[in-house]
């Protein structure tokens, strides 16, 4: 009876490890860093990051590349799986992305995120990962994400590329969430792409207008804005290496604001030697796009414009000569 006793307490020793095991309490392996829930005001402000890039059943606005939904804002994902904690104390496994836009999409202000199990794996933008054991180490990862290195981090930056349109305004196709535009296709949003459409000139240099807004401009009327298209006047010649991007008669260079300062006048730091601000740029009478730069002081309709102050009739005297 004795031997008997002993051997039920022994059955009853392993079914309690056993369940306990089960159940999280232990760790089944020896080598396993044990983790453990900590509030976290950085994780409650990622998972609200991500909500803003899912709809409200819990998909992506971004199909396509639905890591975006972290990884533009913070430059990281989780390396799952990773064990996230309810304000009210319950804990919920994440498996993967889509389950991470899941619980996303259903936090509300009275039952969200606020907690995480430290430590835990993310992997890098760079592909590198890296193990977040704190707070600190969290906060500082998320606030060391930026784009366009002005010293504001991404997640609050409205300007993540610095090209002087707000984020919201590189929303091309406007379904409110400009991660999923991406005009040539590069990975890389327009909203922290200085390049949108990869023709070799910058956005914010494609402001065919000349109203301080380029996301405004359709020189063809496609459709498609000019920043995001590779040819914007639609004359078979890439912007990158077209001179008159909106088919306007005018030089890119001279088309009002020779200096490009966005003023209309020159202020000695552009191009022009000799712009007055009004698209004539010696004063002729004659705007610049028939100037012929040909050194004689007269216009033969060519196109080009007399910008260097001396050769093209720059003191309008007809001589050629300043």
């Amino acid at each position: 009876m004795k031997n008997l006793k002993i051997n039920l307490l022994s059955l009853a020793t392993v079914a309690v490890f056993f369940s306990c095991s089960q159940n999280g309490t232990e760790t089944l392996d020896p080598n396993q860093e044990p983790t453990e829930s900590a509030k976290s005001v950085t994780v409650q402000t990622v998972i609200e990051g991500v909500k803003t890039h899912v709809k409200s059943d819990g998909s992506f606005n971004n199909p396509t590349n639905p890591e975006s939904s972290i990884t533009f804002d913070f430059g990281f994902d989780f390396v799952y799986p990773t064990t996230l904690t309810y304000n009210n104390g319950t804990e919920v496994v994440v498996n993967n992305i889509t389950e991470l836009a899941k619980v996303a999409s259903t936090i509300t202000t009275s039952n969200f995120i606020d907690g995480i199990a430290f430590p835990f794996t993310i992997k890098k933008n760079d592909n590198t990962n890296e193990t977040i054991s704190f707070e600190t180490d969290f906060e500082a990862t998320i606030n060391s994400y930026d784009t366009d290195n002005d010293g504001i981090p991404n997640y609050t930056d409205t300007d993540d590329d610095n090209d002087g349109a707000l984020d919201i305004k590189e929303d091309a196709n406007q379904d409110g969430d400009a991660t999923n535009d991406d005009a040539d296709n590069d990975g890389i949003a327009n909203y922290q792409d200085t390049d949108s459409d990869n023709d070799g000139q910058l956005d914010q240099d494609e402001d065919n207008d000349r109203d301080g807004d380029f996301t405004n401009d359709d020189s063809d009327n496609d459709g498609i804005p000019d920043y995001n298209d590779t040819d914007s006047d639609n004359d078979g010649i890439n912007d990158g290496d077209d001179n008159d991007d909106d088919n306007d008669g005018n030089d890119d260079n001279h088309n009002g604001d020779d200096d490009d300062n966005g003023s209309g006048n020159d202020d000695g730091s552009g191009n022009s030697d000799s712009d007055n601000g009004n698209g004539d740029s010696d004063n002729d009478n004659d705007n610049d796009g028939n100037d012929d730069d040909n050194g004689s002081g007269n216009d033969d309709g060519s196109g080009n414009s007399d910008n260097d102050n001396g050769n093209g009739g720059s003191d309008n005297d007809g001589t050629g000569n300043k």
